[in-house]
């Protein structure tokens, strides 16, 4: 069973989650709304990348 897009769906999740807290976080310490917002998306990007590139290597079988 192929169970890839269910990970991929949980890891985006997860980003979105990480992305508002950091975006938050950075508009409760004084952050223009702009810059938190950019905050958030590089936390979702950064994120959502190391989580993509963990899963691909525990999944990956050695050749």
């Amino acid at each position: 069973m192929n169970t890839r897009g269910m990970w991929l769906a949980i890891i985006v999740v997860a980003g979105v989650v990480v992305a508002v807290v950091a975006g938050g976080l950075a508009w409760i310490g004084g952050v223009q709304t702009a810059l938190a917002i950019l905050t958030g998306g590089a936390a979702f990007s950064g994120f959502t990348l190391l989580a993509l590139t963990v899963a691909t290597f525990l999944t990956r079988t050695p050749s």
